[in-house]
Order: C-alpha cells, then structure tokens, then sequence
C-alpha cells in the first residue's frame, strides 16, 4: 500500500459535498440531529457506499450503517465510523472528516480491488452531539446504554427529544431495537479533529487516542440572607456570592495541582438584582481524567472545600475513563510508522462514538490537528493535507488490523 492509495481530493469533495446540506441558515453548518439535513446527509452517505457495493441499513436509532463482505468466513466486521450530525452553527470536520474518512477507505480498497479478510463496516452515528437531551444518542442505542426516559428530554430547542425523532420517522421507545451484542464487531476505528490545540502546537501530524477521560459533573449551592444592598452595613452582611467565588478559584487550583482538567461552567446568582446582596448563587462544575484516582483525589478536596465554605454539593453524573484497546492503538502506532508520520499518544478530552462502542468491541481513535484547538464553529479548521495524512493513517490501521486480528475469534 502506498500513500497515495486514498484519493485525496475526492475525500474533500465529499467533505465539501456534505457541508452543503446545512449551509443555511445561518454561520456555520446546520445538520442538527434528526433535521432534513441531518437525514439528507445520511442518505447522501448511504448512496455512496451503495455505488461501492455495500449493503445498506438503517437502525432504529437512525444509524446508517453499511457492510462489504470480506474473504473469510465467520469474522465479525470491522467498524469505522463518526457522525455527520453538527451542532447548531457547528464546523465543518466535526464528525464529518471520519464519516468522509472511512468512505475514502472504502473508495481506496475498491480502486485497488482490494478485499479485507474481514467484512467492512461503516457507520455514520445518529445524534452523537449533545443536542437530543445529551450526547452520543446512537451510539448508546447501538450498544444498549439508553437511559429510560430519554424521549421526554428536552432537545436543543426545548421541545422533547421525542418529537425530533417523530419527524424524522423514528419512534423513540423502540430505539432499544438497535442494539448489538458485544463481540458483534470485530473493531471500531474513529478519525477525528483534535478539539484542542495540543497537536497543531506542536507541529506533530497525527496522534493515537488511548483513551476518553471519564467527565464527573456536580451542582454546588451557596447560601446566604438575601438584604438591600444600600441599607445594610459590611459587617452585617451574609453574602452567598462572597461565598462562591472563592470556591470558583478552588475549582482552577485544584485542577492544575493534580493535573486534570477542571472547569465551573454555569453560575447563577440570585435574585440577581443590583441593589440586592446576593441570597443564594447556583453553579456547576466539571472535572475530567483518563485516570478514575485523579478524578476521586479532585472530587474528594473540592467537595471537602465546597463544605468547608457553606455550600450544598451533589454529584449530577459520573462518566467512566475509557481505555482505549491495546491492539488496535498498537495498529494504528504501525500505521503511522509504515506511512512514516511522527505520532503521539494523546488522551480525548471530550466524548465520542468510539466511548460508548468500547462497551462491545476493541475500540480506539485517531486525531488529526485542528487550528487553534477551535471546535463547535465556524471556524473550525484543519488543513486539506492533515485531513488526507488522517485518512491515510485510517486506512493503513485498518489493513494493518485486518492481518493482526485472530482468524477464529473476529478480534475478541
């Protein structure tokens, strides 16, 4: 295999054909979850794996998937896989590089009529943005990780997650029919813009993901006596707010002392009224590690100080680390050395399709830079050439998979 066996201005044609459902209105791309966008785009992704002999499917969940058998007998497919669905005014490669990413593969193998031993899978994951009540939404019904109720949610907009679902045809209680069992994939390989800067500071084409950080979210209320701020002396006062803010700097400090990343993301102060000293101040944070002990150390001290200060504290969520498979980043490490690419090995700070997909199959994920670690924007950019050197890397791990995984297990 050489390096020019992706084609790479076809991969941005298809990347430019896909952001032009969505272009309006507004900035940005515009294929929220389940809008007529988002469903042209995925039939525009399923005629194009149609016409390279692939057989087509559509899940209850809204997933489009699509098979190409392969030369042995009894193996279980391996995946590649992202989303095509955008926040609102969202980029133009989140998701939609590794949907365009594993096509070009499949355009690749089929130029050089070329067969894994292995089926190919390609899937494009309904609403992996968290704009259907919470994130990740086909691939948790992909891998049976649905909560109960999640079709009465607000969505984006305000209206239940269920009526977004309606009008695209799907009925969200039998959403739970899309599960696949563990061990039904062999594998599953991402291609994804970074969403951070590591990579397009240090020069460094690609990176192999060895894990998601676990995310663990907590609400926090301060209270104090809420008093005419014009009548009431300093020294009398109880203010909720002088309360919270110190904490917000604990939140900072404790993040950088112990190496994890640690962010207050909404605050609330009430009643909110300039001539009113604050009576209760309402916030939420979030701390995140691929390491569950860092994560225990941080919740401890700041749940601890957050005590210490007066405040009421609660756990909202816990999102475990997962660990990428040993066996594919070895792969996909094999991949960018036979293509002779520097790599590194970089920590996803942020949730994708191949979290919730670690439940059934090996599963790891590859970056490529993105400018300024901008994402969720317009202006959200990657270079033509990292977004090929990408595919290039994908393709390469996934040939190289196809020869490493055991004949008789499927890769389990």
């Amino acid at each position: 295999m050489t390096r020019t066996a992706i084609d790479g201005e076809r991969l941005l044609r298809d990347i430019e054909e896909l952001n032009r459902l969505g272009a309006e209105p507004g900035p940005g791309t515009n294929r929220v979850a389940y809008s007529p966008a988002d469903m042209a785009g995925r039939r525009l992704v399923a005629d194009w794996l149609r016409e390279l002999g692939f057989s087509v499917s559509k899940d209850e969940a809204g997933n489009v998937s699509a098979v190409l058998q392969g030369t042995a007998d009894g193996l279980a497919p391996i995946a590649l896989g992202s989303h095509t669905d955008t926040v609102p005014n969202g980029g133009p490669l989140d998701g939609t590089l590794g949907v365009a990413a594993a096509v070009a593969c499949a355009r690749a193998l089929s130029a050089s009529s070329t067969r894994l031993r292995h089926p190919l899978e390609i899937i494009d994951f309904a609403a992996e943005e968290a704009t259907m009540g919470g994130g990740l939404l086909g691939s948790r019904a992909l891998t049976g990780q649905l909560e109960e109720g999640f079709g009465a949610a607000p969505a984006w907009d305000g209206r239940p997650v269920s009526e977004h679902l309606a009008a695209a045809g799907l009925d969200w209680r039998g959403l739970a029919a899309a599960r696949r069992e563990p061990g039904s994939l062999a594998a599953y390989l991402e291609l994804h813009i970074e969403q951070g800067a590591s990579l397009d500071r240090s020069g460094i084409p690609v990176a192999v993901v060895p894990g998601i950080v676990g995310i663990r979210r907590y609400q926090v209320i301060f209270t104090g006596q809420a008093n005419h701020a014009g009548t009431t002396p300093m020294d009398q006062r109880d203010d909720a707010l002088v309360k919270a803010v110190p904490f917000v700097l604990d939140v900072e400090r404790v993040g950088g002392e112990l190496g994890l990343v640690a962010t207050v993301g909404t605050f609330v102060v009430l009643p909110g009224a300039s001539n009113v000293i604050p009576g209760r101040v309402e916030l939420s944070f979030e701390i995140r590690s691929l390491d569950d002990r860092l994560l225990d150390r941080a919740e401890e001290r700041l749940l601890r100080t957050a005590v210490q200060r007066g405040a009421q504290t609660d756990r909202v969520s816990a999102a475990a680390p997962v660990k990428s498979s040993t066996q594919v980043v070895s792969a996909l490490e094999a991949a960018c050395e036979l293509l002779g690419y520097t790599h590194r090995l970089l920590p996803s700070g942020a949730g994708h399709d191949a979290m919730p997909m670690a439940a059934i199959t090996e599963s790891a994920m590859l970056f490529i830079p993105s400018r300024g670690g901008i994402s969720h924007a317009p202006q959200e950019y990657s270079t033509p050439e990292q977004c090929v050197v990408g595919a290039e890397v994908l393709l390469a791990g996934l040939i190289e998979l196809d020869t490493r995984l055991d004949l008789k297990t499927g890769g389990k």
